[in-house]
């Protein structure tokens, strides 16, 4: 009987949601609402002193990439205001969404939003803080221990002290299946980093532990080297766990085990095996084209890249030499591309529906179906890289029950379905392909926002077989929020777990 009770419920997503209700009480104190996998649960924001200026600044929210939990920040690019709660005055705090908890952090004052990260298989926050600098980070995993101060209760992070130089010329970058982050000393340039001529890099193990408990955690060296003394590029569409300084400094294996940097000259792509005495280069410049360190997308194994030329993706194997590639039909200005949550995978597309997935296997191609697709939306991708989603826009003149209508593309190795109904925005895809979306009242689209302009209306779920269903009536409407980045606004944040 409760199996046949579970089965006739709502469907639901396997993924984790957070907004923030637009109404506050008398304190000025806000609702957090989670969805959880189809439970709703809320928690309260309370501020340390509410007023005026504080009502209208929207809070720096962001989720884990493996969707475990939020930080949640006062800030915004000019002045920064703090959090509290029942440890006193804060400027931070990361809700832990899986083991149900709050984690109070002290964040240095001067610290932008874009200026903290995650790593990017989850469970630490870092930042680099000081003269001469270090690298501090906070283990999010709820089987380690947390050490707490004793005058705020805020968590006591791990500091590692960086080589030389001050924190404005540090970066890092992790893997993305591994507990790894490399340290990377940097040439400021333009609001970001990129990679300096012999700069020093070290590779850091940070506490998360798969078994038992960690009560006394340390950040665990596995190697330090310098960079070659030469002119060193970013890496413009290297993968980012998110936004800020950092974003394109390296490209860093899902095993943690390699580190590439882009170079000038006879060496195109520089590589660094953690533990090992010097840097090495990978990719000599003066091959094909595509070999360019501009076109370098992801490394998806400690021995094969992924670039992309155009429409035409390779997937570059180090131990053999052999490169395998693959056109992709359709539009380069309508091309996206999605890694996996494990960063064992690659998956480019068009908003027109033609999809091709890379990993250490091959290239697959998800779909060959092609339709136009009006005012897409920034897609959604699964954890495993085999589903994608967005929405489109439907023509004025076409309305569906009196209702400006719009439409829903799911795309698979499957092919491409398109349902079409209300206007919705697509905010999670799980693995199996259940999605999470929002309504909205209408098809407008704000350049500033890169949003819907007006709060989300219900919260429904597209479950893998077609089944629509609203899971939320989403009242009162959710506050608008901001990401990490200085451009980044959501109505709601969602992460497929």
């Amino acid at each position: 009987m409760l199996a046949l009770l579970v089965a006739c419920g709502p469907p639901t997503v396997d993924a984790r949601a957070v907004w923030i209700a637009s109404q506050r009480d008398k304190g000025g104190a806000r609702t957090l609402t989670i969805y959880d996998a189809g439970r709703l649960v809320e928690r309260e924001l309370l501020p340390a002193d509410p007023g005026p200026e504080a009502e209208v600044l929207p809070l720096v929210v962001e989720l884990d990439p493996r969707g475990q939990g939020a930080l949640v920040r006062a800030a915004d690019g000019g002045w920064q205001h703090e959090l509290g709660d029942s440890f006193g005055t804060l400027r931070a705090g990361y809700v832990d969404l899986a083991g149900e908890r709050t984690l109070p952090l002290a964040l240095p004052a001067s610290l932008a939003p874009d200026a903290a990260g995650f790593a990017p298989a989850g469970g630490a926050l870092w930042w680099t803080a000081g003269c001469p600098a270090a690298l501090e980070l906070v283990p999010l995993s709820p089987r380690v221990a947390t050490p707490s101060a004793g005058d705020t209760g805020a968590v006591v992070p791990l500091a590692w002290p960086l080589p030389v130089g001050c924190a404005e010329v540090w970066g890092a970058v992790g893997a993305a299946d591994a507990p790894v982050v490399f340290a990377v000393q940097g040439v400021p340039e333009n609001g970001s980093l990129r990679p300096g001529p012999g700069g020093h890099v070290l590779a850091l193990r940070y506490p998360r532990p798969d078994h038992g408990y960690d009560d006394a955690p340390a950040l665990t060296a596995l190697g330090e080297v310098r960079l070659p003394d030469e002119l060193l590029l970013r890496l413009p569409r290297a993968r980012c766990a998110g936004p800020g300084p950092s974003c394109g400094l390296a490209v860093v294996d899902p095993d943690g085990r390699t580190l590439s940097v882009a170079g000038v000259g006879a060496c195109g792509v520089w590589r660094w095996v953690a533990g090992e005495p010097a840097v090495e280069c990978a990719v000599p410049a003066g091959g094909p084209s595509w070999r360019s360190p501009d076109r370098l997308i992801a490394a998806i194994s400690p021995r094969h890249y992924v670039f992309r030329e155009g429409l035409v993706v390779r997937r570059f194997d180090l131990g053999t030499g052999e490169d395998v590639g693959r056109p992709l039909i359709g539009d380069t200005s309508e091309l996206f591309t999605r890694t996996s949550v494990d960063g064992r995978a690659v998956v480019f597309a068009t908003t027109r529906g033609a999809a091709l997935r890379v990993d250490e296997a091959g290239l697959e191609l998800l779909s060959v179906e092609q339709a136009p697709c009006t005012g897409a939306q920034p897609p959604v991708a699964s954890p495993n890289a085999r589903y994608l989603a967005w929405t489109c826009v439907i023509d004025s003149g076409a309305d569906v029950g009196g209702l400006v209508a719009g439409e829903i593309v799911r795309v698979s190795s499957a092919g491409m379905e398109r349902f079409q109904g209300v206007p919705m925005w697509a905010l999670a895809i799980d693995d199996d392909g259940d999605l999470l979306l929002h309504s909205r009242d209408d098809q407008e689209f704000s350049l500033e926002l890169l949003l819907p302009p007006a709060a989300p209306r219900n919260l429904y779920v597209l479950s893998a077989d077609g089944e629509l269903a609203r899971v939320d009536a989403l009242e009162p409407d959710p506050e608008l929020m901001r990401g990490m980045g200085p451009s980044i606004y959501r109505w709601i944040a969602a992460q497929a777990t």
